[in-house]
């Protein structure tokens, strides 16, 4: 009996070790997950919209030569603050001597929806580009892999893929006959009480009650002012803030343009403030 029994442990033992093997061996391996994947995935956008703002400000590079061409080497001097290009306020740009021509592309509608992570890492590093040292500086986009880290490129993969606003939400432009441009509807449906809680929390202590307290780069204009003629900017650097501005700063001796901290504040925080600055009372413009 005893001997029976230890036959059919034996037994079972046997083929609980075999169905173990086997559902094991068939179970389906993971794949590795995609390198591009995870880089975008720990990717940082507010990195990305510093970046975007200006590039030799964010890597503190401090080349003379570079530094006198600085708009060459700054995404939203070609890609404007909305990222529309020639087809948003920074419509009608040409070339000059100090600044490059406005993109034809609209990174925020047709890049964001019709290129892969791969395709737009790929094109801001641009290999083989214009070369930052040569010397020459022109529209053609720089040679972004000799400024830039791998991460550096990812984080405005990621502004542009996902963190970057679609400015139609904030205002509407329209491009006159002219070549000029205007805002209306700035701040659609914001609340102006809303938009001074915010304000009092997260900007007051540097802007002041009334947004006089910083002349902003120094060039005769007070928040008041951006809130009603610059609300494309302000749509970017009220919740991302910017870095220290080395030109205005130390080239120009501006003691109004060091870095401004991220907020965090939320789109829907954006529109209040924007409607709360267009009362000309509560922010005035700019005066002596």
């Amino acid at each position: 009996m005893k001997k029976t029994f230890r036959i059919s442990l034996l037994i079972i033992s046997v083929v609980l070790i075999g169905s173990s093997i086997f559902f094991t061996s068939c179970k389906k391996k993971e794949s590795p997950k995609d390198p591009d994947q995870v880089a975008y995935d720990a990717a940082d956008g507010v990195n990305g919209a510093r970046l975007f703002d200006h590039v030799l400000d964010y890597k503190e590079l401090k080349d003379t030569d570079l530094r006198s061409h600085s708009d060459f080497f700054r995404c939203k001097v070609c890609h404007g603050w909305d990222l529309k290009g020639q087809n948003g306020v920074a419509h009608g740009q040409t070339e000059t001597a100090n600044k490059p021509a406005s993109a034809d592309v609209m990174l925020v509608t047709d890049v964001r929806v019709n290129d892969g992570i791969r395709e737009i890492y790929d094109h801001i590093m641009n290999k083989g580009g214009r070369d930052p040292k040569s010397g020459t500086y022109n529209s053609k986009m720089p040679d972004y892999s000799k400024m830039l880290t791998e991460k550096d490129a990812w984080d405005l993969v990621k502004f542009i893929k996902e963190t970057a606003h679609e400015t139609d939400d904030f205002y509407t432009l329209t491009i006159n006959a002219d070549g000029s441009h205007s805002f209306s509807d700035i701040g659609k449906n914001g609340d102006a009480a809303a938009g001074l809680a915010t304000f009092n929390a997260k900007c007051a202590s540097c802007h002041g009650a009334d947004g006089s307290k910083i002349n902003i780069y120094c060039h005769g204009e007070w928040l008041g002012d951006m809130f009603r003629n610059d609300p494309h900017e302000i749509q970017h650097k009220a919740v991302w803030g910017m870095p220290f501005d080395y030109t205005h700063s130390v080239t120009n001796g501006c003691p109004d343009a060091g870095m401004m901290p991220a907020t965090g504040i939320t789109d829907d925080d954006i529109r209040n403030l924007m409607v709360m600055g267009q009362d000309t009372t509560a922010f005035p413009s700019y005066h002596d």
